[in-house]
């Protein structure tokens, strides 16, 4: 089943640095809805599988449930959250941002790097908190500049801010369709498939200059046995008038639970010397 609306095919991918001097989340990308919940952990109860189900189609009984994101990330203590957007255009032209945050809560500390590539066109940084002051870098060689300054963003909420484009209560109806292993953990698989959902979750990714009939949007998500998803993304496929196919990608993943660590990035000393004399 496909259904044609009339949206742009540019991407409009703009990630706006909230507090961008001094820290803090990048907003969701469009295509996302930037959907109400707990900043991606959804409001469903329960757990989400033992990880012990066997592999294969499942006839339904098994149900998505993803608990309290923050809860379980704040008892782990630490955590690397990554997320992506990434779209081929009409004219085969790929454009990717991408997002890696980690947060050792133990350190008070944190290490982020937001990158383009690609057709898209953004600025890129490294930054690295510790003990309320936060190093960002920008830029490379003689370019490079660095800025310093104080900083009381809750790092959980911030990482997972970057995963909050996705509402789970949207895909209670997702199949469960086996197990598999995910950043060595036994995870369930659930998938989703409607293209009426691109309504919400990808209008925006294509503009007004040709009509796109979306031919797939597939939302995946694995859920570890504590009911917390370590990888949530979707999938679009569409197709233009002319015949141009166009995919978009968007995906949010939370990695080394338990076991992230943050160290001195190599320019700290640098970065502290020049935000100390900005001048000199």
């Amino acid at each position: 089943m496909t259904r044609s609306w009339s949206v742009p095919i540019l991407l409009v991918v703009v990630v706006v640095l909230a507090g961008c001097l001094g820290g803090g989340a990048p907003d969701a990308p469009a295509g996302g809805s930037g959907g109400s919940g707990d900043g991606g952990s959804g409001s469903s109860d329960g757990g989400g599988g033992d990880g012990g189900a066997g592999d294969g189609e499942s006839d339904g009984a098994e149900d998505l449930a993803v608990v309290d994101s923050e809860r379980l990330l704040r008892e782990a203590g630490s955590f690397t959250s990554s997320w992506s957007f990434s779209m081929v255009d009409a004219e085969g032209t790929e454009s990717t941002v991408t997002n890696t945050f980690a947060v050792d809560l133990d350190a008070n500390r944190t290490s982020e790097t937001l990158a383009f590539a690609g057709d898209q066109e953004g600025t890129s940084y490294d930054r690295f908190t510790a003990a309320g002051t936060s190093y960002t870098r920008y830029g490379d060689g003689e370019q490079t500049f660095y800025q310093m300054m104080p900083v009381q963003d809750d790092p959980v909420g911030s990482a997972l801010a970057r995963g909050a484009a996705v509402t789970y209560d949207d895909f209670e109806d997702a199949r469960f369709v086996g197990t598999e292993t995910f950043d060595g953990v036994p995870v369930d698989r659930y998938e989703y498939t409607d293209p009426l959902l691109w309504r919400q979750y990808g209008a925006g990714t294509f503009g007004t200059e040709e009509n796109v009939t979306v031919t797939e949007f597939t939302v995946v998500v694995l859920v570890d046995g504590d009911g917390l998803a370590r990888s949530t993304g979707w999938t679009l496929v569409g197709e233009t008038d002319a015949g141009e196919t166009v995919t978009a990608e968007w995906r949010f993943e939370v990695t080394d639970v338990g076991s992230t660590t943050v160290a001195d990035p190599d320019w700290l000393e640098e970065a502290r010397a020049q935000g100390a004399n900005p001048a000199g």
